[in-house]
């Protein structure tokens, strides 16, 4: 799979796949000792993962002592006081949004927890430009998502911008109740893949889908979370991975 990834460099480390206690596989992390910690919120690409909690702020507590540190506190959104969420930064540089949904959302379509943590529903991308890619992603996803401009109080935390600028978002609606969300900023930097590496931090997200697109180099990996099934890598207009794995 390191070879699908473009990432031969990587060739036989160690890897871990982590489900929630209800047994559901949803992150992989891979050891790479040369990979630097990101500095987030800098550069284009995966820029967070939003992760289903069922109490946020007992979590968050929780992590007060640990590696993971706490960037804002749990907080209703603006967007809806039915979410309410707390952003932690990870080892590794990653951004966590940790979120519990307490009822629906119209028109979002949004997943409750079942477990203390759940699984990932919304990766976030850092992007230059909002519309070009929206548009990849309608591509993928076969249908239309979302344009709205909204306040993000950890990005203007960490980018020094007034606490209530709003910025330019888009989401759009996945199958399972999860979305993409899309952050389009300013004076990002290029995401640059390093040869032979994935880099830290949110260095890939992988979608199922029901078929992989026409003339894609497919690859077939006996291991978890392939299962034997067809799998490719893409890329996005800001330079990030997307691997799709058909179902």
């Amino acid at each position: 799979m390191t070879q699908q990834w473009g990432c031969t460099g990587l060739t036989g480390n160690q890897y871990w796949l982590l489900g929630n206690s209800l047994g559901r596989p949803w992150l992989r992390i891979v050891d790479d000792p040369a990979a630097v910690p990101a500095a987030p919120l800098t550069r284009a690409g995966w820029m967070a993962l939003e992760v289903l909690v069922e109490d946020v702020d007992s979590l968050t507590a929780a992590l007060v002592k640990s590696p993971f540190q706490v960037l804002r506190p749990a907080a209703n959104l603006e967007l809806s006081d039915k979410i309410r969420a707390a952003q932690v930064q990870g080892p590794a540089g990653e951004l966590l949004y940790l979120t519990r949904v307490a009822d629906e959302v119209p028109p979002f379509q949004l997943p409750q927890a079942e477990c203390a943590v759940d699984h990932l529903f919304i990766p976030v991308l850092a992007s230059k430009d909002r519309s070009a890619s929206l548009a990849r992603y309608e591509e993928l996803a076969q249908h239309k998502g979302l344009s709205f401009d909204t306040k993000v109080t950890v990005i203007n935390q960490l980018r020094g911008l007034p606490i209530e600028q709003r910025h330019p978002l888009a989401t759009l609606q996945l199958a399972e109740k999860c979305l993409i969300e899309i952050d389009q900023l300013d004076n990002l930097d290029a995401l640059h893949q390093q040869q032979g590496t994935l880099g830290a931090g949110i260095a890939m997200v992988t979608f199922f889908t029901d078929s992989l697109p026409e003339g894609v180099e497919a690859h077939c990996h006996s291991s978890a979370p392939y299962n034997g099934r067809r799998s490719c890598t893409l890329y996005g207009p800001d330079g990030e991975r997307i691997e799709l794995i058909e179902r």
